[in-house]
């Protein structure tokens, strides 16, 4: 059974992503005891444990879809051993407040964008360069590979252990007063963008005037004019609504996002080998039907984008890379070393 915020309900995978045939085979908890990152209670084996999994988007959204499809599947291969309750929609508290709580054990589980990570780990900002990635397949190649251990290594340092990487679209900006077709476009335009230095420098290079905001503050800003745009992908602005508060869509594609499972460092360490392989593998799965879930839902939602009003424009991208290319040497021997950013770039 899989809890959702305080409402305890039933639901088939099915509901949530697309079919994956995946080899499902439940893992049963050991003999010894766990601790409780929280509290360093010892839980005496066989007894359930219950972990929060908190989120900043709406129900029913790919982060959701992520975070329910983690639920489920560790519930099968723990054997019941830990059951997932999914706050989403920030119940629990938007990405930073949720991510600090993670680190000190109050919450067990988060499932984020990537952006607010280099609030913890500077070097998570090579992520969010400008077009530094083919696509996203490139990406999580890298993310898998060296790339992927070196930042989970500094983030493990944090106290912050990564589960898995998933998909969170192309970066792209909406606003209220017209189409994006060129940089200069963004002149003068107060853009909301995560709480990351590259995020509002790209916003910055091209023109804008970049607003760091929590996520879940966007529409009511939008709604009230405290700011003129926003820059998301498309899998986080249609759940959210934002279609309803804003007239253009401009797809300049101008950074990846991926959404990041973190959990409490010492809550996993505490697991016996079983429940911590539950954990991982649970995770793994759930990241691979989470990013074709993602990935095959963000035309569909720029459709229903252009029939609730919205103008969807698709501008020549070699104008942004140009403008935006001297960011990546702003942060080459600052915020990572020239060696990582060559990993990424060969």
């Amino acid at each position: 059974m899989i809890v959702h915020g305080n409402r305890r309900r039933w639901r088939l995978p099915a509901a949530l992503v697309l079919a994956l045939s995946l080899g499902l085979a439940a893992c049963g908890g050991g003999s010894e005891p766990n601790t409780n990152a929280a509290t360093g209670d010892e839980q005496p084996a066989g007894e359930t444990q219950t972990w929060r999994l908190a989120h900043c988007c709406a129900d029913g959204s790919h982060f959701d879809v992520g975070a329910e499809r983690f639920a489920e599947l560790l519930a099968e291969y723990s054997g019941g051993a830990i059951e997932v309750e999914v706050f989403p929609d920030g119940q629990l508290g938007q990405e930073t407040e949720v991510i600090q709580s993670v680190q000190r054990g109050t919450i067990e589980l988060t499932f984020i964008g990537h952006d607010p990570l280099a609030q913890f780990t500077e070097t998570t900002t090579l992520l969010s360069l400008p077009y530094v990635f083919e696509d996203h397949g490139h990406a999580f190649e890298l993310l898998e590979g060296e790339l992927g251990e070196h930042l989970e290594q500094e983030l493990s340092a944090s106290s912050l252990h990564v589960l898995g990487w998933g998909h969170n679209g192309a970066r792209v900006y909406t606003n209220n007063e017209r189409p994006i077709e060129e940089p200069g476009d963004l002149q003068g335009l107060r853009i909301r963008s995560p709480e990351n230095p590259v995020n509002l420098a790209i916003t910055d290079t091209l023109g804008g005037a970049g607003v760091a905001m929590p996520y879940g503050d966007v529409y009511s800003a939008l709604q009230q004019g405290t700011i003129d745009g926003q820059e998301n992908a498309v899998v986080n602005i249609a759940p959210a609504n934002l279609q309803e508060v804003q007239d253009y869509m401009s797809m300049t594609h101008h950074l990846l996002s991926f959404t990041v499972l973190l959990v409490n460092e010492d809550l996993l360490a505490g697991l016996d080998d079983d429940l911590r392989d539950a954990v991982e593998r649970a995770a793994a799965d759930a990241m691979v039907e989470q990013r074709s879930h993602s990935e095959q839902v963000t035309d569909e939602l720029i459709t229903q984008m252009e029939e609730a009003g919205v103008e969807v424009n698709w501008p020549d991208l070699d104008s942004f890379r140009e403008a935006t290319r001297p960011i990546h040497d702003r942060y080459i021997g600052e915020a990572f070393d020239q060696a990582l950013y060559d990993l990424v770039t060969r």
